[in-house]
């Protein structure tokens, strides 16, 4: 996984056309597992290189989702981040992400967790006659 700090902000609340969705778009819009297996890893590697690319503080608000990567190579999406306080801006990637490099002077790759994703299957419900306590 690739952590980058942004040398300058994103504004996530502009209208500027850059893509970046909400998260809770992103998960809601089409659930898989392997979609919140991702989410993660990418979380996770952002705690892995906390001390290379100086994250220290809190989210800013729940991160968003750049889908047009994962439309495009089929690859995770990647995610951005801000922390608080001061609204410094992560990119976090599966792959590198070059304009993120070039605007990046503090980027880390860490290891990929690979968490599987796990579909969950609902068992058969159990009836049970709680008057006469028979199962």
């Amino acid at each position: 996984m690739f952590v980058y700090r942004l040398n300058n902000p994103i504004d996530l609340e502009a209208d500027d056309g850059d893509g970046l969705v909400p998260l809770t778009y992103w998960l809601t819009d089409n659930v898989r597992p392997d979609r919140a297996a991702w989410l993660l890893e990418a979380v996770l590697a952002l705690a892995d290189a906390a001390p290379a690319v100086r994250w220290d503080g809190d989210m800013r608000h729940l991160p968003f989702v750049d889908p047009n990567v994962e439309e495009s190579s089929g690859e995770p999406a990647l995610i951005v981040i801000q922390q608080d306080p001061g609204a410094d801006s992560f990119v976090i990637s599966r792959s590198p992400v070059s304009w993120a490099e070039r605007q990046s002077d503090r980027w880390h790759e860490t290891r990929t967790r690979d968490i599987a994703p796990t579909a969950f299957v609902f068992p058969e419900p159990i009836r049970a006659d709680l008057l006469t306590a028979a199962f």
